[in-house]
Parts: C-alpha cells; structure tokens; sequence
C-alpha cells in the first residue's frame, strides 16, 4: 500500500511531467526467455494473446493469473527474434520465474533474469514521443504504454527504455538534452496514481483479479485455454465481479495533505449508513501552485462504482471527516476487445 508526499520540488518536477516530459528510473524486473517454445508457452499461460508466429518487435501486455484467477503479475513480452524480453512488475522477477517453471513440462524454454544486468528508464509526458526523436544516439529496447486507450488517434506518452546498464547515463543525457526534465521516486510514483495505474502489492496480486484491477484489455476472450480461464471467464459472462479498481479524490475539512497521504492506505471507505464499501490502496498528495490535492487508489463494491459518488473514509474512531470521490474506473488498456469476424 503506497502514500506519498507533496513539497515545492515535486511541485515543479509534477508540472513539467505533465505539461511536457519527465524522464526517471524504472524498477521493472527483465527476464531473458530463450527456446523455441517461448512464446507458445506464454500464450497458452497467460490471458492474453502471445502470437506464436508474431514478427520479432511486436509487444503483447499479459496478465499470469493463478488457477484461481488471481493476479501473478502483468507482464510485457517484446519479441527479439530469437529471444523474448519479458518486463515484470518491480521485484517479481522470482514469482513470475517460479510461475513459468511450475507450468514448464517438456518445452524447450529457459529463463534468465537479467535485471542487473539492464538499466530502465521511463519517459513520460504528453512530449515524450515527440522527445524520443529529437534524442540521439539511443539505443535500446523500447516498450510503449498507451495513455488513453479511448483515443487510437492520442500517442502513447509513456515509453519504457531497455538499456544496457553501462550506456543509461548517456542516455539519461540525450533525453534531458532533448527537453525532457528528470523526476524524483515520489513524483514518479504521484504520476502513477494520477494516471490510474495499478502496482504490484498495492492494487495487483494474489488478493486481485485482472478484471477487478481494470486489466480487461490485457484479456483475450476469444483465444485459447490459460491458467485461471474459467474462472476469469465465468467472472465475466455472469457479471459476478465484486469490486473495481477507481480513481479517488479527497476532500477533508482541514489538516495537512501530506500527512493525510500516508494516513490513507489500507483505510475503509463506508456509505452514508457506515457500511463497507470499499479500501484505499495508494494515495498521494498532489502539488499545485496553493497547496496539494489529496488523489488516490482504491477497490470499491461494485454497486457503489459510480462516477462522482462519494463514500466516506472510516477512522479508528469512526467518521474520519474525510470525503472520497469516485472520479474515474480506470481501464488501463482500454475495455474488453471485440470478438472475432464471421
């Protein structure tokens, strides 16, 4: 569970990420995944469609869910041509490793983690694309994440950087070069729960399913059997999901945002009667130019989903006098994809 503070640096570091472009490390985990029956296997894993007989630079965005339908992690898998790059969530790298050997019988795949051996970097930014080509001399694997998955003709502004450790600074270099302005851990992580975006441990887990965490259009309804099908695919067919992943936006009668933050992970949300309707999972303090805006993460009952609802934070005590409002449903890679032709 994640909460975050605001000060005047990150207050400047925050306008610049989102007016142009920011530029910081990534803690992704990177695995190396060799033999001739990798990308089957991933496809026969995981929720979505990992084509075997993709061309070498494709990307696929996968979830691999336990046989109970709950989240192992959200991976991106980026063809190499005779490899496949595989990016976890921050120090997953051993559970998603473990997961891929429990399934791995007679297929020819070995997996490395070559996570020290590699430098991240993330650019983001409504400028970052346009950043990306003025840059020179980088040479790297880049993975794209999309920003508004509603909006086809909107570009990606989030862009992972695969390195070779030893060429991250001068990278580093060209990107803040090329106008982008490099941004601290806590401005990074307040651009993540800004932008909807669940993280391992917080929002994603064994506690979760991808359908709950907003992760639908990493599912492919329409392909092949993987681990924890049926019971994703029950989930959706009868309507039977529980709770969803939603954007929040706190407003509290007084005290300091910053402190309110921290206080706010793993806090119950409650209707106006006191029952429960939901929990807070990350929250930060937005900077802007007369204080901070109080946003977070959090699941809520599905039948309390509403946009512009508004629940109540509970306290040890009771009514903390805090107002949380239901601002988005975040649906990171767009909603469910439509079924095949004919």
């Amino acid at each position: 569970m994640t909460a975050i503070a605001a000060n005047s640096h990150t207050a400047e570091e925050f306008r610049a990420a989102t007016q142009r472009a920011a530029v910081f490390p990534s803690d992704a985990g990177l695995l190396r995944l060799t033999g001739e029956d990798a990308r089957d296997l991933l496809n026969r894993l995981s929720t979505n469609l990992v084509d075997p007989d993709g061309a070498a630079g494709e990307i696929a965005v996968t979830v691999l869910t336990s046989d109970r339908g709950r989240i192992v992690d959200l991976v991106y898998v980026v063809h190499c041509g005779d490899h496949q790059l595989m990016l976890t969530s921050p120090g997953q790298q051993q559970n998603v490793i473990d997961f891929l050997d429990k399934y791995t019988i007679m297929e020819d795949l070995e997996v490395e983690d070559a996570t020290a051996d590699t430098a991240m970097l993330t650019l983001t930014g409504p400028a970052a694309n346009e950043i990306l080509g003025r840059a020179q001399s980088i040479d790297a694997v880049r993975v794209s994440l999309p920003a508004d998955p509603d909006d086809p003709d909107r570009p990606p502004t989030c862009q992972l950087l695969c390195l070779d450790r030893d060429a991250a600074n001068r990278v580093l270099t060209a990107l803040e070069s090329a106008g982008a302005v490099s941004v601290s851990a806590t401005t990074a992580e307040t651009l993540r729960i800004a932008g909807g975006r669940p993280a391992y441990g917080s929002e994603m887990g064994d506690t979760y399913n991808p359908l709950e965490a907003g992760l639908i259009g990493a599912i492919d309804f329409h392909k092949g059997c993987y681990i924890g099908q049926e019971v994703i695919a029950r989930l959706d067919t009868y309507d039977k999901v529980q709770k969803y992943l939603v954007t929040l936006r706190f407003e509290s009668r007084a005290g300091d945002a910053s402190e309110m933050a921290a206080a706010l992970p793993n806090a119950r949300l409650t209707d106006d009667a006191g029952d429960a309707m939901g929990l807070v999972t990350s929250a930060a303090a937005v900077p802007t130019t007369d204080g901070a805006n109080l946003i977070g993460l959090g699941y809520v009952r599905t039948r309390a989903v509403q946009i512009g609802g508004r629940l109540k934070v509970a306290s040890d005590d009771g009514d903390s006098g805090i107002v949380a409002e239901i601002t988005a449903q975040p649906l990171l890679f767009g909603g469910e994809k439509p079924g095949l032709a004919g």
